[in-house]
């Protein structure tokens, strides 16, 4: 009975971490992920890839467009862990028109697609081989914005108009969270070609 409950247990977990995903780019419990380390390293060009990381460049080609992405690891629900490391950059192909206003140098994305031969391009004049996934979907994640929350007050010295005294102070901490997103985040569905969806 516990090694049924162990089993059913492991199961939910797996699918609670599928979920945390945005559906976008969620994929079956089957379907195996090559890391972003692996690509670039071995120079893997099969498989499927779901990577996260920040928008460096946009470029709309005729039918299609190019999105350079600085890879960041991403957290448990995918969104990237932005920090002044990173282990390189990848691109990613998607079909259709997006707009450059949208997806704007320095947003987080994920992206999830099949991996295709690597191409070489240039940081400035350093030459770069960049991982590729083709066919992507893109999810846009919304901003994070800062909230100042008090914690407590307390009596603190301060200047009156005419003397020093006593008076209530405060304590502050700001914590960070999503943008509401009543409307959803933009993203790209591959089975809607030419549309971004709000």
């Amino acid at each position: 009975m516990s090694k049924k409950f162990a089993v059913i247990a492991l199961s939910l977990m797996i699918l609670a971490g599928c979920a945390s995903y945005p559906e976008q780019v969620r994929i079956a419990d089957n379907v195996a992920l090559t890391s972003y380390e692996n690509a670039a390293q071995q120079n893997i060009d099969f498989g499927t890839a779901r990577w996260s990381g920040v928008i460096a460049e946009v470029s709309n080609k005729t039918n299609q467009t190019r999105l350079e992405v600085v890879y960041f690891p991403s957290g448990t629900n995918g969104r990237p862990h932005v920090s002044d490391q990173t282990k390189g950059r990848f691109v990613a192909y998607i079909k259709g028109f997006l707009d450059p206003m949208v997806y704007q140098p320095g947003k987080s994305v994920t992206v999830l697609g099949e991996l295709t031969r690597s191409e070489i391009g240039k940081v400035d004049e350093y030459e770069y081989r960049y991982p590729v996934i083709k066919d992507a979907t893109v999810y846009l994640w919304p901003k994070l914005q800062d909230r100042v929350e008090v914690i407590e007050t307390w009596p603190m010295m301060r200047p009156h108009p005419y003397y020093w005294g006593y008076g209530p102070g405060i304590r502050i901490r700001t914590t960070t969270k999503q943008q509401s997103t009543t409307q959803g985040p933009v993203h790209v569905d591959n089975n809607k070609q030419n549309k971004v969806q709000p």
